[in-house]
C-alpha cells in the first residue's frame, strides 16, 4: 500500500469516526435534553404541590384561629359592627381580616405564577368578596384595611361579584351530640 493510499484510508476512518462522534453526542444530547425535560416536568409539578399545599396550610390556620370561642366571637360581633370592639378585640380583628384578605391576594399571586388552578383562585375571590359584603369587614376596609394591600387587588376585589354573603350568625345549625354511632 502506498503513502497516498494510506493516507486516503486514514481519511476515510477519521471521516467514519468523526460521523459516529457527531451521531453519538447528538442521541447522547437528545436523551439529555428529554430527560431533562422530564425533570423539569417533574420539579414543576412538585412546585405547584407545594405552593399549594403552603397556601392550603395557611388557609386551614386562619380558619382554625376561629375556632377559638373568644376569637369566634370577636369575628361574629364584628361581622355586624367593627365599632363595637375594644381596642384589644380590634386589632385582632383587623389582623384576621387582613390576613384573610392577603389569602386571597396570594391566590392571584399564585394563580398568575401558574401555581394555582383558576378554579380555586376564583372561589378565593368569591370567599373575600362575600366576606368583604360584611357591614363591619366593609368598616374596616374603608377605614384603611384595604391601603394594606396593593391597589390592584383592592380594585379587583371591590369589583368581585360573588353569590357568596357574609356568615348570618343566626343562622347556624344546631349540632346535637349523641353517644351511639350510627349503625352503617
Amino acid at each position: 500500500m502506498d503513502y497516498q493510499a494510506f493516507a486516503a484510508l486514514l481519511g476515510n476512518y477519521g471521516k467514519f469516526s468523526g460521523s459516529v462522534a457527531v451521531f453519538s453526542t447528538s442521541a447522547y444530547l437528545a436523551i439529555q435534553v428529554r430527560h431533562s425535560k422530564v425533570v423539569m416536568e417533574a420539579n414543576t409539578k412538585s412546585l405547584i404541590l407545594q405552593s399549594y399545599q403552603a397556601w392550603q396550610a395557611a388557609n386551614a390556620g386562619m380558619n382554625m384561629s376561629v375556632s377559638i370561642p373568644a376569637q369566634s366571637e370577636i369575628v361574629a360581633r364584628s361581622s355586624f359592627d367593627s365599632t363595637n370592639l375594644s381596642e384589644e378585640t380590634y386589632v385582632f380583628d383587623a389582623m384576621f381580616h387582613l390576613a384573610l384578605m392577603h389569602m386571597a391576594q396570594s391566590a392571584i399571586y399564585l394563580y398568575r405564577a401558574g401555581t394555582l388552578d383558576e378554579e380555586l383562585k376564583a372561589a378565593e375571590m368569591s370567599r373575600a368578596a362575600g366576606i368583604l359584603a360584611a357591614p363591619g369587614v366593609r368598616q374596616w376596609w374603608d377605614a384603611g384595611g384595604r391601603t394594606q394591600l396593593t391597589p390592584q387587588f383592592a380594585e379587583r376585589l371591590e369589583s368581585t361579584q360573588t353569590s357568596i354573603r357574609y356568615w348570618t350568625w343566626e343562622a347556624r345549625p344546631d349540632f346535637v351530640g349523641t353517644d351511639t354511632v350510627p349503625a352503617g
